[in-house]
């Protein structure tokens, strides 16, 4: 199994390209929270074998479940899963992977997020291709996320 990160990008590389007032914006809500958290963009792309939509449907809803309760708890602020363009709009859309945002204390603790979904233990998400990027945050999220999604539960 292999994550890939990248958490080697320098301050000053950060800043560049960036506004001072939205970094220092993004830093002082950062401090103020203890203990610290940080967000992390996921990028999970599907396997692409014959099987792989399947397995993604069957576990969809227990998938819908458990990230509905980590929006409640404030660790999942967006998600959703990603189509091929040529779909979009249509029914009948393909995934080919997932997007998600976390705020964790570490990027350690997001690998243990992740592994412990069904998508990850169902074979759906690509271990080898699955990506956990360290996230500097230009713009503020909305207070309160929700699942747009149906999930059982509801």
């Amino acid at each position: 199994m292999v994550f890939r990160t990248f958490a080697k990008a320098s301050a000053s590389s950060i800043v560049h390209g960036f506004g001072m007032g939205a970094i220092t914006q993004q830093l002082r809500r950062f401090s103020m929270s203890a203990p610290r958290s940080h967000t992390y963009l996921v990028w999970a792309p599907d396997y692409t074998d014959e099987g792989a939509l399947a397995r993604r449907m069957a576990v969809r809803p227990k998938h819908f479940i458990r990230a509905n309760k980590q929006i409640k708890q404030g660790i999942l602020k967006v998600a959703g899963g990603l189509i091929t363009p040529e779909t979009q709009g249509h029914r009948g859309q393909k995934f080919v992977g997932s997007v998600l945002l976390y705020e964790a204390n570490s990027i350690e603790d997001v690998r243990s997020l992740i592994k412990e979904d069904i998508y990850w233990t169902e074979n759906v998400w690509d271990k080898e291709k699955l990506m956990i990027h360290p996230m500097l945050m230009a713009t503020t999220l909305q207070d309160q996320a929700g699942i747009t999604q149906p999930s059982p539960e509801d």
